[in-house]
């Protein structure tokens, strides 16, 4: 008889090819983990991994056993979820990863109003505009923007932002405000930026015609939420998400410029762990969020 916990151990060493890593992430000593493999390979009468000083490499036997074990155990939390389906009690931790803006402008207090529907469940909030890892930070949910590259994780569609010019009352009113992107490089411009070159030009459509402005900003941050306080406090012109700037357009703080040029469209999806189904509060969370930016959508219609 195998213990579910080693099972799980030997398919993190698997994919992680190191046993140090899979026993932190497991909450294990180097030592308990050595002892648990050793046990299963007792157990299985084989040889699970090739051990060197840096990987842990599958053996033949071991890529076999690896991927049925997956499949059993897949299985088995398959079963436990129907169960838990059956239960009307929300409960457990939800790891949720998003935005910074985003999160703090707009979803949090959303999931504040559905933890108050469900005092069983807690949550633990990740809010930065590097990608997470879901797995290694064991995070269930995560909000995303972009056309997003094929990979394990499945994902569900909440709605799309296309990206505008914004600049605050208090700027226009001393710097003017261009009429043409091309005229943006005489201003002052705020950037956000992760390191990737691309984000140091904005996007404009006309005439079926896309335009690339080259820009060079007086400030750049990595924190979305920042940009749009740098905006808001009017040290110059930011371009950013509908969805991060739609309340402020509409209650003054800021107003879109470039009104007759098309902006980058950019989906907004919810991502998660490849599973049969999700469990209950993941599979509420996401028919909840959904809803949610549905009446966002209607509420403020991108100009």
């Amino acid at each position: 008889m195998y213990h579910l916990n080693d099972l799980k151990l030997a398919i993190r060493i698997a994919d992680l090819q190191n046993i140090s890593a899979a026993s932190r992430e497991l909450n294990l000593t180097p030592a308990a983990a050595s002892a648990a493999l050793k046990r299963l390979e007792q157990r299985l009468n084989c040889q699970l991994f090739i051990r060197s000083t840096r990987t842990m490499q599958l053996t033949e036997e071991g890529h076999l056993f690896i991927e049925s074990s997956r499949e059993a155990i897949n299985i088995l939390e398959l079963a436990s979820n129907t169960l838990n389906n059956n239960n009307d009690q929300l409960s457990g931790d939800l790891g949720l990863s998003m935005p910074s803006d985003l999160g703090r402008n707009i979803v949090s207090a959303w999931i504040d109003e559905f933890l108050a529907s469900a005092p069983s469940l807690t949550l633990t909030l990740y809010l930065s505009d590097h990608m997470s890892d879901l797995m290694d930070q064991k995070i269930q949910l995560a909000l995303r923007y972009g056309h997003l590259s094929d990979s394990v994780l499945k994902r569900r569609y909440l709605t799309s932002s296309p990206r505008y010019v914004v600049a605050s009352p208090t700027y226009i009113k001393e710097f003017g405000q261009p009429n043409s992107p091309a005229e943006l490089q005489q201003h002052k411009l705020l950037s956000w930026n992760l390191g990737s070159k691309h984000l140091q030009q904005w996007t404009f459509i006309k005439d079926n015609q896309r335009i690339q402005i080259p820009i060079s900003p007086i400030k750049t941050t990595n924190d979305g939420a920042l940009l749009r306080q740098w905006a808001i406090a009017g040290h110059g012109i930011a371009y950013k998400s509908w969805i991060d700037i739609a309340e402020d357009v509409e209650q003054g703080r800021l107003k879109v410029l470039l009104t007759d040029y098309l902006t980058e469209d950019i989906p907004l999806q919810l991502v998660y762990l490849q599973t049969d189904y999700p469990r209950k509060q993941l599979r509420m969370v996401i028919d909840f969020l959904q809803h949610k930016f549905s009446e966002f959508s209607k509420r403020y219609p991108p100009p």
